[in-house]
């Protein structure tokens, strides 16, 4: 009765206590072996603990823009979450949480991750330097536009000028309409100004439309001193002497 007791029906319940639990508990348990072995482990920081996944290409996606992570079921990353992923040269490389697909009956969870591709830049309308990574999403690229459209819930983007280009990003309570971005840097500095945005789409995600615009001089003008003559900042003043 004790091999029973403390052998066989440990055995039995290993993964649970009914049919359903011990083929989901085996399924979550292969996924771990599978991954230790994948060409495509990988490892990140999220919530200050090191994690473990697989970063698979889509096969639709020969530009590896978008691509599946593929992690432990338990393992709830909120959309528009941007994780620092290292790629074949350990250089860690910013991808943004898109989209999760229902796949906990296969043992695991499979995101839709997004590559990053620019650090924006702006000045908030208190002043306040902000930055937030995005990725720069032209109509031509219609694979993504897809894709986007699939996961779209009110299509509120699609109502936008077809013309436009956009940025696709975390939400961010900080950019407003009118806004002046700046991209890049030196000579390959590119500025953007914002001409809409959409929140309600993608829960945790954000399109931004934008239009292109001259680089603008954000120096600030020289105070004017005592010994300075009204006439030398006539413009600066607003034309007013």
């Amino acid at each position: 009765m004790g091999y029973y007791e403390n052998v066989y029906l440990k055995r039995l319940n290993r993964y649970g206590i009914d049919f359903q639990s011990r083929m989901q508990g085996q399924r979550e348990e292969n996924f771990k072996r599978q991954l230790m072995k994948s060409v495509y482990y990988v490892n990140f920081d999220y919530d200050g603990e090191v994690r473990e996944g697989e970063l698979t290409p889509m096969r639709q996606n020969e530009t590896k823009t978008m691509q599946y992570l593929l992690t432990d079921v338990h393992l709830d990353i909120p959309n528009g979450t941007v994780l620092f992923i290292p790629d074949k040269n350990y250089e860690l490389r910013p991808w943004l949480i898109y989209y999760l697909e229902d796949m906990k009956a296969s043992g695991y969870n499979r995101y839709i991750v997004l590559k990053m591709t620019h650090l924006l830049s702006w000045k908030d309308r208190s002043g306040e330097l902000r930055e937030t990574w995005a990725y720069f999403y032209g109509q031509e690229d219609n694979m993504l536009k897809d894709e986007l459209k699939s996961r779209s819930r009110s299509r509120v983007l699609y109502t936008e000028n077809l013309k436009l280009s956009f940025f696709i990003m975390p939400v961010n309570e900080f950019l407003r309409k009118d806004d002046y971005l700046e991209v890049g840097e030196g000579g390959l500095k590119e500025a953007y100004v914002v001409t809409g945005y959409d929140t309600q789409s993608t829960p945790g995600v954000e399109f931004v439309s934008v239009d292109p615009q001259y680089i603008r001089d954000l120096t600030p003008p020289p105070e004017q001193t005592e010994e300075d003559e009204s006439s030398d900042f006539f413009w600066i003043n607003g034309g007013v002497e």
